[in-house]
């Protein structure tokens, strides 16, 4: 490959999501140090707490999985922000304790934690996420859409939030398929991030 390709490609990628940026939703960025430091507390933990029997992400899958995490998150968010829906920091709090009570104690939520994927230090995060999912399912539920097809009409709304906002992914980690509201293994991902 020429150096003249070389810098036209890294100009296009770079023109796309910026060069230490994960994924872009709208104005937002979230970073691939954030990634990296997720997935890296992430493999710590497992170390922590007996893993038999659990199925855990590895590889390209864990940090794909991550970086599809924190973009719906943010689409989820900015979902509730339009359509004046909240959680609260006291609702994130209960779920946590609520959850917490649920797997046996404060004792047993790390390894729960760990066969659920979640770092702790996204822990409130995870739980805002889940709680904004409800609350827009609810929503949909009130106005009439069937509880068969709540889990589509919720997936279609955050589709149409990523058409919106344009939703950019760092090709490390795969692209964006707007149709399912994911991200899918890119021709670069294989191999190029830390297992």
């Amino acid at each position: 490959m020429t150096a003249a390709v070389t810098a036209g490609l890294l100009a296009l990628l770079s023109a796309c999501t910026p060069i230490n940026s994960a994924a872009t939703v709208g104005n937002t960025t979230i970073s691939i140090d954030k990634v990296q430091k997720t997935v890296d507390e992430m493999l710590s933990e497992r170390t922590k707490v007996t893993t038999t029997g659990m199925t855990l992400d590895t590889g390209e899958v864990l940090n794909r999985n991550q970086v599809t995490f924190f973009v719906i998150s943010e689409l989820l968010y900015q979902l509730g922000t339009s359509h004046k829906i909240k959680v609260t920091e006291q609702e994130v709090t209960d779920e946590i304790k609520k959850i917490t009570t649920q797997v046996g104690g404060s004792a047993k939520l790390p390894a729960a934690l760990v066969n659920a994927g979640i770092a702790p230090q996204n822990i409130r995060e995870y739980f805002r996420t889940y709680l904004m999912s409800a609350k827009i399912s609810n929503a949909l539920l009130s106005s009439g859409v069937a509880s068969a097809e709540v889990s589509t009409a919720v997936q279609k709304l955050v589709a149409d939030e990523a058409d919106k906002l344009k939703v950019s992914i760092n090709p490390r980690y795969g692209t964006w398929d707007s149709a399912n509201a994911t991200i899918v293994a890119g021709k670069l991902a294989a191999g190029s991030v830390k297992k």
